[in-house]
């Protein structure tokens, strides 16, 4: 089941509508779902969830990456990105800090959404 929240809505996924649509976002959840992603390391703070990086987008323009809840399999976008971030660069690794600290910052927003009941499901899209 995909879930967007609505931080990641207004603040990862809006500004990029012109370069994807939900349908990227869905189909970076399925490549997620059946292994077809790249398991990346987690977040100090964040060891009780997996995260994932994905290609999405015409030619894997953007970059995406997820975390996937271990009890339910919530895949969870944290952060959406072009492959040619001016913030990040080419590097959406987590040897880069300023992706770290953008995760950390993410994750605890998509962490309040969740608890306040602010996102919605896709769960017949995968």
């Amino acid at each position: 089941m995909l879930i967007l929240t609505q931080y990641i809505a207004k603040h990862e996924f809006k500004p990029l509508n012109r370069f994807l649509g939900i349908e990227n976002l869905l189909d970076g959840a399925r490549k997620v779902a059946k292994g077809l992603a790249v398991k990346i390391k987690s977040p100090d703070n964040a060891k009780e969830f997996q995260f994932f990086k994905v290609r999405i987008g015409r030619k894997g323009s953007v970059r995406m990456i997820v975390f996937v809840t271990i009890k339910n399999q919530k895949i969870i976008p944290i952060l959406i990105r072009l492959k040619k971030d001016k913030i990040f660069g080419t590097n959406m690794a987590m040897n880069n800090p300023v992706v770290v600290n953008q995760i950390n910052k993410n994750l605890d927003r998509v962490l309040r959404d969740i608890q306040a009941k602010q996102y919605q499901e896709f769960p017949h899209m995968l």
